[in-house]
């Protein structure tokens, strides 16, 4: 009989959005060398969408996710998991505020993007970043990517806020093809401005870039796929 309790599992905090959740559980499924059900990774998913609004929170129009965050890793450190992954950039403002509540490592997507660039990175390259507005306040990537002294190049204010962000809430509403023309058009600006490459660093983004079929994905760190070969990596070659 199958110890269940002795398998490594994959705890997932969802819901940021909970269409990037299951994105990232279908790059698991696409990326596994499993060859039948028995081998694939297995995964608890805490996949709420009534988390408070990310980008609210950071501008102080809203109340913080932190407690509805630590309420879904509480159900996820419960369940025995082994690792912990939280699929969307912008929620990884908290990560060290979450990781401290907890003895499961919590996966970090923006470190573990910055290293993925680093393996390819020719110095002098810029690197664009294409985020939403909280994440680019917080400068969760800028500052990494400064720690090895890799330049890089934004969208405006005036183009995140008007274009960007409506175009993110448009996947949450299913409209992903609308916002994929969007996240293309910005990222070839950033290309225009300089960029070799960009760094998808919301979890909508791909979605919306896949739909299309875009160019712009050749040229991309898609931060979710990035998370989910980690992931893949771990539970394979542990």
């Amino acid at each position: 009989m199958t110890d269940f309790s002795a398998q490594p599992t994959l705890g997932i905090l969802g819901g940021m959005g909970p269409g990037a959740a299951v994105d990232f559980q279908q790059r698991l499924l696409d990326g596994s060398p499993a060859t039948k059900d028995q081998e694939h990774i297995p995964t608890i998913v805490w996949n709420h969408g009534g988390i408070p609004d990310r980008q609210l929170a950071l501008k102080n129009l809203g109340e913080s996710p932190l407690n509805a965050m630590l309420h879904g890793l509480k159900i996820l450190e419960r369940s025995h998991v082994s690792k912990i992954v939280i699929p969307c950039n912008t929620a990884h403002f908290w990560h060290t505020a979450l990781q401290k509540q907890t003895h499961i490592e919590i996966l970090n997507m923006v470190e573990i993007t910055v290293q993925q660039i680093l393996k390819t990175y020719k110095s002098g390259d810029k690197v664009g970043i294409l985020a939403t507005q909280g994440a680019l306040s917080t400068e969760l990537y800028q500052r990494e990517l400064s720690k090895y002294d890799i330049p890089f190049v934004m969208n405006s204010d005036d183009e995140i806020e008007q274009e960007f962000m409506p175009a993110v809430y448009q996947v949450k509403r299913n409209e992903v093809e609308i916002a994929g023309f969007v996240f293309q058009d910005l990222s070839q600006r950033l290309v225009e401005a300089g960029a070799g490459s960009i760094i998808l660093a919301c979890t909508e983004i791909p979605i919306g870039l896949h739909a299309i079929h875009s160019p712009i994905l050749k040229v991309s760190f898609d931060t979710t796929q990035i998370l989910a070969n980690a992931c893949i990596d771990w539970f394979y070659h542990k």
